[in-house]
């Protein structure tokens, strides 16, 4: 049978279950009136039978495309494609290799606990890992007890930490084991093992188990719900839950790419549009419209409008952040992140969903280069006001410290200015040390400008000024300390002086 026809085969499988369904019900209710004591199948059990069947055929037709894509010399028509593009599988099949003496050996001791910890302290080295993986399994005597038990550390280890929470080797682990044990979760369906009632008792507890955690304290926790979806598709446990619970774990893992895929192996297709609502009124329309598309919804949902609503959403939960935050920037910087990350969003699923006619990326992308723009304005904002807050505790920490100064620093007191090499002396806190410079200060001789005050007397330097006398000490002795000083002699006399002259020309 050719794969468009057995894809054919698969859509219908929901319409049929329903026929069945009503048939039952009109044997029933014939039965009761005419024959009382013959006994009819419930269908909750006739349900869960078909479901189970349902899910393992839809994912090894998954199983099937997939093998058919990878090989090269394979021609697929246009709706093989498109059936494989609908169909892709949960986990993508990996080629079958030979497994590792390690990974055989725990599968035939069926050693759960210990598969899971081997799988997640060898994730480097996963990609080998996942090849290996079915083989081993089906070494085992019982693959759908082996994977079972295996799932014990899905919620006994610690919850991994928010997304940019680094917490250490612990929570990575942690992480790591859950992956590992929704890879598990995805094998069953694909090797296809014969799942006893005992086991499937044992599944149904683990289901209503998980159940409650998943659901406990309102948390939004994808991967818990994740695996608690891959769990009822592996085991066919879809009919123990209701459908609204059902479209409520599908809402926490809208997000995932394999969340499409879960809808269907779980017999939800005739619900889809009332999921499509409930993403809708959650502010989640980016991940309504990846179901209308899937489901072929387009003229019934629209999906350009879901994707301005989208936005709106997002802007309007970031400038709530701001609010909160009371405008600072490090609200600023969460909220306009969170609004381009919407906006990059959208611009992909436009082009994916080749909405260009519809929605012109010009408009996003315009509203993209403003927020970044605005966003480094504010980095740069933000680094000059801690660059001067730096600067003003340095100045508080020191509040004596002054600049050095110049060279040719100016004389406030008599206007000279300093030549080079002379540097103005420290003033030891005296208000005006003028009168107390040079030889005048010294020996009681007015002068007009300090004798210090040169740069050099015949090629000598100056020695440090020293001021021992304020300045209002020697007031009223102007006209004594005015008289100029010479020399060739002693004030107002003519006698020569005692030194060489070619010292003191």
């Amino acid at each position: 049978m050719a794969t468009a026809r057995i894809e054919v085969a698969i859509a219908s499988i929901p319409e049929k279950k329903e026929s069945l369904r009503r048939a039952l019900e009109a044997l029933r209710s014939h039965l009761s009136a005419s024959s009382p004591s013959f006994s009819v199948p419930e269908w909750k059990d006739l349900d869960a039978h078909i479901s189970s069947v349902e899910a393992s055929i839809r994912l090894r037709f998954q199983a099937l495309l997939a093998k058919e894509a990878a090989q090269p010399s394979s021609s697929l028509s246009d709706s093989k494609e498109k059936a494989s593009n609908e169909w892709q599988p949960h986990a993508n099949p990996d080629p079958e290799a030979v497994p590792r003496p390690q990974l055989t050996s725990l599968c035939i001791k069926m050693d759960g606990k210990g598969l899971v910890s081997f799988i997640a302290q060898n994730r480097k080295d996963l990609g080998a890992i996942r090849s290996e993986l079915n083989p081993a399994l089906r070494s085992a005597p019982d693959p759908a007890k082996l994977v079972l038990d295996a799932m014990d550390g899905f919620f006994s280890s610690p919850p991994p930490p928010p997304k940019g929470d680094k917490k250490g080797d612990k929570d990575a682990d942690a992480l790591a084991t859950r992956r590992t044990c929704i890879n598990l979760l995805e094998r069953i369906p694909v090797i296809g093992p014969e799942i006893g009632p005992s086991v499937r008792d044992q599944a149904k507890k683990l289901a209503a188990e998980w159940k409650g955690k998943v659901t406990d304290g309102g948390r939004e926790n994808g991967l818990e719900a994740m695996g608690l979806l891959q769990l009822l598709v592996s085991y066919g446990l879809a009919s123990e839950f209701k459908v609204d619970e059902l479209l409520d774990l599908l809402i926490l893992v809208s997000r995932r790419k394999q969340a499409v895929d879960l809808c269907k192996s779980l017999g939800l297709t005739e619900n889809v549009p009332d999921l499509i609502e409930r993403l809708n009124n959650k502010g989640r329309q980016l991940d309504a419209v990846k179901f209308v598309y899937a489901f072929n919804l387009v003229e019934k949902y629209p999906p350009v409008p879901l994707l301005k609503a989208y936005i709106k959403e997002i802007k309007k939960a970031a400038q709530d952040v701001r609010n909160k935050g009371n405008n600072s920037s490090e609200a600023e910087n969460v909220a306009t992140s969170k609004e381009l990350g919407a906006l990059r969003s959208v611009i992909k699923a436009v082009e994916e969903y080749k909405l260009e006619s519809q929605y012109p990326r010009e408009f996003l992308e315009k509203q993209v280069a403003k927020l970044e723009k605005r966003k480094e304005e504010k980095k740069r904002t933000v680094a000059a006001a801690a660059a001067a807050s730096n600067s003003k505790i340095q100045k508080q920490q020191h509040p004596n410290k002054r600049p050095r100064p110049s060279a040719t620093t100016s004389n406030a007191i008599t206007g000279q200015t300093l030549p080079p090499g002379i540097t103005k002396q420290p003033q030891f806190g005296l208000a005006d040390p003028s009168p107390h410079m040079g030889l005048a200060g010294a020996y009681g001789f007015a002068s007009s400008g300090s004798l210090y005050n040169n740069a050099s007397i015949s090629g000598f330097r100056s020695p440090p000024r020293s001021y021992l006398y304020s300045s209002e000490s020697l007031a009223g002795t102007g006209g004594f300390y005015d008289r100029p000083v010479n020399y060739t002699g002693y004030p107002g006399t003519r006698v020569p002086p005692p030194y060489n002259s070619s010292l003191y020309p």
